[in-house]
């Protein structure tokens, strides 16, 4: 696959600055150059980064990074099925421009198929529990992309509130919920894929920007949001009714991640960069305990499936926090490399693989020693992972080289680049 070209005649050199200034608004580099830049760690902002990502040449880095997906993307005939039970890697690729695409990989033969035409600026992607059908996020046009994972073809638009940037789906399968700017959450029916009426979450006095992706329980009652990126609540809403019910304290800490234990229990909120902490809230109280401190500028958070153990990536130190669950206590801080930004847990819990953005490396801890092995080189600017169901293989997404790396989770081995192409943002992988 080749990326677009830059010859479309509705892309001229007036259009083409603002669209680059847009990418790069608010966007804070990341790397050795300003590791105090940070707080681009939310998960909001991983799903539209489109800027800088390399140390060094900033700004010749983020052209090269964005250039490419400001062009039109080409039709093409859907990639082969693939066969049931074997899993799917899908790679969104997505521009101002309206030249989104999604990559699908296969992961017997770690090659990529012919893209898929899925709209435009596509901000995340989730896909529903049986695998069956993606749903795709483009922001700029204010819709969902469905496309059936059997034939890889993309279906209707789905539109939703304005300026759309996550979704999450149920546990079993039913509805997607976009959350929008301006604290707005779409459910969508996946049965049928239209939209409901958006549940308007108070975002209050500080705007309309909300901070982290919305997380649901395992039980399928209640979804946990931030209502907005200044805000220091974190709001239940009771799936049953689409109603919110009454806003959790935090302490005066926004939140920029939110994730929840495999068994129920607990919801884990790390709070904004500044704060450097975590706050525990009791799922069937909903109440918050005392806040657990971590390492300085904490971005993301992942849990073993046991719901023992929590870690805690710390971007403007290079570590990641290890926190007991049972005690809400953190154990020492586990060097990594430089400007983690994102930490996964294989399914079996024994190893947590964490990206190092400005180092282009990937580091492997062991859960069961909390040590780090040596680090594992991928490609530019690495953003985003996922794992395969079985944990054989873990997907790395490089935003700054427009490619996936697979590492055998084995021997901590990387494998040959895959180019995608364009400003990747988002990888999902189907079971």
């Amino acid at each position: 696959m080749t990326d677009p070209g830059l010859n479309d005649p509705d892309v001229n050199g007036t259009a083409l600055r603002a669209l680059l200034d847009r990418a790069l608004a608010d966007e804070p580099p990341i790397g050795p150059v300003a590791q105090n830049a940070l707080l681009a760690g939310v998960r909001r902002r991983r799903r539209r980064r489109t800027s800088a990502i390399v140390a060094g040449a900033a700004i010749v880095a983020a052209v090269s990074v964005i250039v490419p997906a400001l062009a039109r993307a080409h039709r093409t005939t859907p990639a082969p099925v693939t066969p049931g039970g074997i899993p799917t890697v899908y790679v969104a690729n997505g521009s101002f421009a309206g030249a989104g695409w999604v990559t699908p990989i296969s992961t017997v033969t770690n090659t990529a198929g012919p893209p898929i035409r899925a709209g435009g600026d596509n901000a995340s992607m989730a896909a529903t529990p049986n695998g069956k059908t993606l749903y795709v996020v483009n922001e700029a046009s204010d819709v969902v992309i469905p496309i059936s994972t059997a034939t890889n073809k993309a279906g209707p638009p789905i539109k939703v509130a304005r300026f759309p940037f996550a979704i999450v789906i149920t546990p079993d399968g039913k509805i997607a919920y976009v959350l929008s700017e301006g604290a707005r959450l779409t459910p969508i029916m996946t049965a049928t894929n239209q939209a409901g009426t958006p549940i308007t979450i108070d975002p209050g006095p500080a705007g309309p920007d909300v901070a982290a992706s919305p997380a649901i329980t395992p039980d399928g009652k209640t979804l946990y949001v931030s209502p907005d990126v200044q805000s220091d609540v974190l709001i239940p809403v009771d799936i049953a009714t689409g109603k919110a019910g009454k806003p959790i304290r935090l302490g005066g800490a926004a939140p920029t991640a939110i994730i929840i234990t495999p068994d129920g229990r607990t919801a884990y909120v790390v709070n904004e960069a500044a704060q450097g902490t975590v706050t525990p809230i009791d799922v069937a109280a909903n109440t918050p305990g005392p806040p657990i401190k971590v390492g300085k500028y904490p971005v993301d958070i992942a849990i073993t499936p046991d719901s023992k153990t929590a870690y805690v990536v710390n971007g403007n130190s290079g570590t990641v926090t290890p926190i007991s669950t049972a005690t809400n206590t953190a154990g020492p801080p586990i060097k990594v490399g430089l400007s983690p930004y994102n930490v996964v847990i294989t399914p079996d819990g024994a190893t947590a693989y964490v990206l190092n953005n400005g180092s282009g490396t990937v580091t492997p801890i062991s859960t069961a020693t909390n040590t780090a092995g040596p680090p594992i080189k991928v490609g530019l600017g690495p953003s985003d992972i996922v794992i395969t169901p079985d944990g054989a293989t873990a997907y790395v997404l490089n935003n700054g080289s427009g490619t996936v790396t697979p590492i055998s989770t084995a021997t901590n081995t990387a494998g040959p680049p895959i180019k995608v192409g364009g400003n990747v943002r988002a990888i999902v992988i189907t079971p």
